[in-house]
């Protein structure tokens, strides 16, 4: 990447994202997503209405997989300063997709550990 491009929306997504590894479940960009499904970033309505969906829905990985995708390109988008659209664009063109394939379980899974202890903690 060009040192201009770093600060342009796109620079920051793919810096972001190609700072760490994303497959480990501690890799900075994971727990901050985490972070954005508790409610850390937008507060405890998006917390409720996350955990609302992902109790609801934990058995169902197709409908976790449009969840995780669609919260994982606002929580980029907004660190970023742009669109959920534009965001996924810019992470559709970084990686392949048997990639994001493996990313999209992977944050499943989180959600799903993350509904779970706080189902436990209610």
């Amino acid at each position: 990447m060009y040192p201009h491009e770093q600060n342009t929306a796109k620079g920051r997504i793919l810096n972001e994202l190609q700072g760490g590894d994303l497959m480990d479940s501690n890799d900075v960009t994971r727990r901050m997503f985490r972070c954005w499904l508790d409610g850390s970033y937008l507060g405890e309505v998006h917390y409720r209405t996350n955990l609302e969906f992902i109790k609801g829905n934990n058995h169902d990985r197709k409908r976790m997989r449009s969840f995780v995708i669609n919260e994982w390109c606002k929580y980029i988008a907004h660190d970023a300063g742009c669109s959920a659209s534009y965001a996924q664009s810019i992470i559709a063109g970084a990686f392949s997709t048997d990639f994001l394939a493996k990313l999209n379980d992977a944050l499943i899974d989180d959600a799903i550990e993350l509904g779970a202890d706080h189902e436990e903690a209610a």
